[in-house]
């Protein structure tokens, strides 16, 4: 039992500790480079919280298979490049599956396969591998024993409760809202391809224009309008912040407004089009907070 309470604390730990570099190495980036001189914090997880899994998971997954290597510093490396790339890619095939978009996209990278890893990122996961074998883990190793051995076990496992309870409502209403933006993605694109069909004859197409709005506006506009009417507060804060993650969704529904734009003859479908858009900005813009 101590074993698992060890391993989960060590989990939530790399997992906030990796929130931490990333978000302060995206936030600090853009002032070194030029592209902005305000310093923002920007947070780069997944979760509300000061947590991103994946690094969590990779840590606990590099303890498994490259431990007993640990005298070969070579081979920690390209052990820890090829179990961080399929790790990354795993959860970035997963996570597009899931909610239809990407957390991250290496395309136009160098050796990138589908833009889910690339060689330079494979290169850093190795040195980084090497380097939290031989030096982080052990010293993280040694601390939580000796915090463990300092905690009666009746405080260890109601810590252990707690945050795993922190973590599993976090994580759950996280997936919810990003659920939600899956299915508006989903609805837009159902929406886009039934006006956009490159394949109609003239026929067909004048049938379209004839019945189009009727359509759309029981089919399409309604129900994107009722999903988002739908959506309580919590879910609100989150996908707006979720957002700001993978803009995907809004330039989406940007590309296919433009398009739809185009088309003759439209006029009610582009007028129920627009109030739909503003639902969606009343959406994004509204700015309740939250607390667990």
């Amino acid at each position: 039992m101590h074993f698992f309470v060890k391993y989960f604390l060590m989990f939530l730990f790399f997992s906030s500790a990796g929130w931490l570099i990333e978000s302060l190495y995206c936030s600090i980036g853009p002032v070194v480079s030029g592209k902005t001189k305000t310093f923002k914090f920007i947070n780069r997880g997944f979760l509300t919280g000061p947590m991103t899994p994946i690094y969590g998971v990779s840590c606990m997954v590099m303890l498994a298979t490259l431990l007993p290597f640990r005298d070969n510093v070579f081979l920690i490396f390209i052990l820890g490049l090829i179990v961080c790339d399929v790790v990354e890619y795993i959860t970035s095939y997963v996570m597009e599956k899931l909610f239809n978009a990407r957390w991250w996209d290496y395309t136009g990278y160098f050796l990138n396969i589908k833009g889910r890893i690339c060689f330079r990122n494979s290169l850093i996961w190795g040195a980084l591998s090497a380097l939290f074998i031989k030096g982080i883990y052990p010293g993280v190793n040694i601390l939580f024993d000796r915090l463990l051995n300092a905690i009666t076990w009746e405080g260890v496992i109601g810590l252990t409760f707690l945050l795993l309870g922190v973590f599993l409502v976090d994580l759950g209403r996280t997936v919810v809202a990003s659920l939600n933006i899956s299915k508006l993605i989903h609805r837009v694109q159902q929406f886009r391809d039934m006006v956009m069909n490159p394949g109609d004859t003239i026929m067909e197409a004048g049938e379209k224009l004839h019945n189009i709005s009727q359509k759309v506006q029981e089919n399409y506009v309604n129900d994107m309008r009722t999903s988002i009417s739908q959506l309580t507060g919590w879910q609100r804060h989150r996908i707006k912040r979720l957002l700001t993650l993978y803009p995907q969704f809004s330039a989406y529904a940007k590309e296919t407004r433009e398009e739809i734009g185009k088309t003759n003859d439209l006029s009610t479908l582009i007028t129920e089009f627009r109030y739909l858009r503003m639902d969606a900005e009343a959406l994004l813009s509204n700015d309740k907070k939250e607390m667990y």
